[in-house]
């Protein structure tokens, strides 16, 4: 597809949402998610009054240069700004009309990269969103024309500086607004009671005075607190609009997401007009931004956006389009053209597929990777289609020896799709490093060992500090440590490590080995062993997904009792650990697949996820399904994710380092939640299958095929024969090589004939 491809970020307010529209200064920032436009083959089918209005006034801005009209409206794309169905308060129509601008002025030749394109950007997507929108400061559009954090006030913008040791977060309070709604309610309280709203005004006002003053503070300690005071001032000028005005700004759950931040030592407020679904959260560091998110998570089943970053660039050209999952037919083209396909969608080089080529692991590399080597173990790899989580789409390499389950997950995900794609979240990727202390013949009990080990709590973090400087450096290190009593005569010390992208069980053994001399000096008690746990239940990843009848209905059969089937299928596997067990093999059937193409631990994940279901004392299922108010199939899983993007096999096979190039994930997270996804896919599509027509029918077809291979059937005859097998009812290699034998004899009298 020709032309320019041209995208822009969405925004987030630090401070500053409703002072600026009476002239006080906001702070903005841009966030990475980000709207692309390019040209369409025809006119979108939909095309939105933002995007109208930025067509019309980047025409009007080339008739009066004399300039030719642009061409008609390009294709937007927003699926970033959306978890599953649902828009985030990310400030789309805002990104939207400065990306629309930035493609119509590209295309017609300006330069939208320097200082002057953008300045020409902003006005021109300023004027259109305001006509669209009824008004607004223009502080969202600047934020995603111009990028990185902004001072904006009376239209002016100026770059503001965030301090070093300022980082920001961002919680997803779950209910979205309307900021028009709000900001009118307010504007009506202004007029009925004015001395209030003047007071409530002051008071957002001066917040946004002292938030800039903290920004140019003198040390992080004084900083950090006038910053903190800051936004306790602006919160409490909220509550005094919401009193005013009777617009829900501070929802119950943004309450609880404040006060459980100032708990942890952190400060927090809504972004935007309030009531909606994002929170800002300011922290010194990462890592009690991650304490914060494991404890929403955990005591209230609120979850920290860890992908969304601020400061975010602008306005700017892309290389390639976001890529698209689709890829039609995909299973019908030759393998060449399949791996062209894939390249082209991933925006690789086709040369680097050889690596996928028979005999591609060399034994000279197999040599290196493990021990006696005799041979190399081959298996397919292929790509399953059709995923997209929140709202990013992804090709997902698949390594499996089964037949169906690449097909099926694909099949799954192209439900899902239906119904918005895959939400995801996951934990911080925090990891536990066991060290074993036996009582022997000391002569302190379990109680005194615990309370010598916990006195000495600061201390160990420190000295597990020193193990691992350069992951401390990139954000991570030891987060805790906890003291377990398994027995009167038996402790287990857990440090919890957050490992950022690496799996983490060098770096987790290596802090138990350091730790457990001073932990058998201070308790008395004997150490025992020293290693990891890959029962990784504080690094997991969570995924739903809700998928509308439709979607899941088949000839025969009607979407809503699908849907009955497939809710009664979970519920089974939730009574009976013996259907448990069956429902989560074929969960690991996709996850597995992708651990494996990407060079990851599976044995790992298969005892995590095991360990897991079984953490209550009674196996379960790690997916569950239900039915939703509206009657859509709402589903969800919850599973250990100790997985790695450095160092290992991930690094090391060339497999697994293309695997993670089609996959373009950034950060292990995201591998983990699309890895997650592809769980939830592969159990609704088995669940769907037992529901309906059965599992065997889907996938004896497939295994017909396979046994077709077997048999010696190459070309047409592979088809031919599998549906020859089916017909006859014995699927089985016997019965196809007796087949393939009469077909040969019948094919060659008809050729002498």
């Amino acid at each position: 597809m020709s032309g320019p491809l041209v995208s822009a970020p969405g925004k987030a307010f630090l401070i500053g949402e409703y002072a600026v529209l009476e002239g006080a200064t906001a702070v903005v920032t841009a966030v990475d998610c980000r709207a692309h436009a390019q040209r369409s083959p025809s006119r979108p089918s939909h095309v939105t009054e933002v995007v109208e209005a930025a067509h019309a006034s980047v025409s009007a801005y080339l008739k009066d240069r004399g300039l030719p009209s642009p061409g008609p409206v390009p294709t937007v794309d927003t699926g970033g700004f959306r978890l599953g169905s649902r828009k985030i308060g990310l400030g789309s129509s805002a990104a939207v009309a400065a990306t629309v601008v930035g493609f119509l002025l590209a295309q017609a030749g300006v330069e939208i990269g320097g200082v002057d394109g953008r300045k020409v950007a902003y006005g021109l997507a300023r004027e259109a969103h305001r006509r669209a929108q009824g008004g607004g400061s223009g502080a969202d559009v600047a934020t995603s024309v111009f990028g990185g954090t902004l001072r904006f006030a009376d239209g002016e913008v100026s770059p503001a500086t965030l301090p070093q040791w300022l980082r920001i977060g961002f919680v997803d309070a779950g209910a979205p607004a309307s900021t028009a709604s709000f900001v009118r309610l307010v504007r009506e309280a202004a007029v009925t009671d004015p001395d209030p709203y003047a007071q409530a005004m002051a008071d957002l006002r001066g917040a946004s005075e002292d938030f800039l003053a903290a920004l140019g503070g003198d040390g992080p300690s004084e900083s950090f607190a006038l910053l903190g005071r800051a936004v306790e001032r602006h919160n409490r000028g909220l509550r005094s609009l919401q009193n005013l005005s009777g617009a829900p700004i501070l929802t119950p759950t943004i309450e609880r997401i404040i006060a459980v931040a100032a708990e942890v030592g952190l400060a927090a407020k809504p972004s935007g007009a309030g009531g909606g679904d994002l929170v800002v959260v300011f922290s010194r560091s990462q890592a009690a931004l991650d304490v914060l998110g494991d404890r929403l998570r955990r005591d209230h089943g609120i979850d920290l956006l860890a992908a969304l970053k601020a400061g975010a660039d602008g306005l700017r050209l892309e290389r390639h389009a976001p890529r698209c999952s689709r890829i039609a037919g995909l299973f019908r083209l030759p393998l060449a053209d399949r791996r062209r396909a894939v390249a082209a969608a991933c925006d690789l080089d086709i040369a680097g597929f050889d690596v996928l080529d028979s005999g591609a692991l060399g034994l000279e590399q197999a040599e290196h990777l493990i021990e006696n080597v005799i041979g190399v173990l081959e298996l397919p790899i292929g790509v399953a289609t059709n995923f997209r989580v929140n709202g990013v789409d992804y090709l997902v390499p698949m390594s499996v020896e089964e037949a169906s389950v690449v097909a099926a997950a694909s099949n799954a995900a192209k439900m899902i799709r239906a119904g918005g794609g895959f939400v995801a979240h996951s934990d911080p990727p925090w990891m536990i490093a066991q060290i074993q202390l036996t009582r022997g013949d000391s002569p302190h009990d379990a109680a005194a060992a615990v309370g010598q080990i916990e006195a000495e709590r600061g201390n160990l973090l420190q000295l597990a500090e020193v193990v691992h400087p350069r992951l401390v450096a990139r954000g991570g290190g030891p987060r805790a440590i906890e003291v377990r009593v398994l027995s009167e005569d038996m402790l287990a010390v857990h440090v919890v490590v957050d490992c950022r992208d690496a799996m983490g069980a060098n770096l987790l053994n290596t802090i138990a080995e350091t730790l457990a001399p001073r932990l058998q000096a201070l308790s008395g008690w004997t150490v025992g062993l020293r290693i990891l746990s890959n029962l990784a239940d504080r690094r997991r990843t969570h995924v739903t997904a809700r998928i509308p009848p439709s979607a899941l209905a088949s000839r025969g059969w009607d979407g809503s009792k699908v849907v009955d089937g497939i809710v009664s299928a979970s519920r089974f596997a939730e009574l009976d650990p013996y259907r448990a067990a069956t429902h989560n093999k074929g969960i690991m059937n996709g996850i597995d697949a992708v651990v494996l193409a990407t060079g990851n631990d599976w044995r790992a994940m298969e005892a995590g996820a095991h360990a897991y279901a079984a953490q209550d004392g009674r196996y379960r299922p790690l997916a569950i399904w239900r039915k939703g108010a509206d009657g859509w199939l709402e589903g969800q899983i919850s599973v250990p994710m100790a997985i790695g993007m450095v160092g290992g096999a991930t690094h090391v096979h060339p497999v697994a380092r293309l695997a993670i190039e089609i996959l373009g994930c950034r950060s292990s997270a995201e591998l983990g939640q699309v890895m997650a996804a592809v769980g939830l896919a592969s159990n609704l599509a088995a669940l769907r299958a037992l529901a309906t027509e059965g599992i065997q029918r889907g996938h004896m077809s497939l295994h017909a095929r396979t046994l077709a291979v077997g048999a010696g059937a190459v070309g047409p005859e592979i088809e031919a024969l599998s549906a020859l097998l089916i017909d006859s009812g014995e699927i089985k290699q016997e019965r196809a090589t007796a087949i393939l034998r009469e077909l040969r004899k019948t094919e060659k009298s008809a050729a002498q004939a």
